[in-house]
């Protein structure tokens, strides 16, 4: 009988991975297989994944020749090969995370958020990554759950964690306010002052909430 020591049971059967944690499990094979074959994503959208990779790569194919032809190097090109790039990371981000809507949600923000850091500070670093993608972004996501909060059942605990994630990672353009290297630092000021509004509202009405997924989740 085969065994998952992260969930510490024993399973009669003959798969190589646990149903519950997805851990592979040890020991011998036996019994036959009692859990349903559930085709991935991936198996039933392999003609449209495969078109739409072969389209990137040919977008970026052309693009790179008509860079080369016009200019005799390659320079927008690579916009256009950083955007293709940044899609594929988050919509396989969103494959990845579509059973869990509050982390899907989190983890293309931060995808979105990390790509445009990376796409300026390789073009130069002009801060408009900083400037206008990071407070707006933040405020966008907050703004955002706070409507879904009322649509969505279920996800108070999710959204109490992500939310107060989110607002601290609002605050971080106040590093780039104090240091005064900002053309314009409207969005910042707006985007810290909205975080620290959202930080101090879940700290008067939902302490004990957070006080209880904070312990859940750091187990302290």
């Amino acid at each position: 009988m085969k065994k998952c020591y992260k969930c510490n049971v024993s399973i009669n059967t003959n798969v190589d991975k646990c149903p519950l944690c997805d851990n592979a499990l040890t020991g011998k094979k036996e019994g036959d297989n009692i859990f349903p074959i559930i085709p991935s994503i991936y198996t039933k959208n392999t003609i449209f994944l495969k078109l739409l990779l072969f389209a990137s790569i040919l977008g970026c194919v052309i693009c790179s020749i008509i860079n080369l032809l016009v200019s005799g190097e390659v320079g927008w090109a690579w916009f256009v090969i950083a955007g293709i790039v940044s899609f594929w990371i988050t919509f396989m981000t969103g494959i990845k995370k579509r059973n869990h809507f509050m982390k899907l949600l989190f983890s293309e923000v931060m995808v979105v958020l990390v790509s445009s850091v990376l796409w300026d500070y390789f073009t130069g670093w002009h801060l408009w990554s900083v400037t206008y993608v990071l407070p707006f972004l933040c405020i966008a996501y907050i703004t955002a759950l706070f409507f879904l909060r009322f649509f969505i059942k279920n996800i108070f605990k999710d959204y109490v964690i992500y939310i107060y994630i989110n607002a601290l990672i609002g605050l971080i353009p106040l590093y780039f306010i104090l240091r005064g290297t900002l053309s314009n630092e409207w969005p910042s000021v707006f985007c810290v002052l909205f975080s620290v509004c959202v930080i101090l509202a879940l700290a008067v009405f939902n302490h004990r909430q957070m006080k209880n997924e904070i312990e859940r989740r750091l187990h302290i």
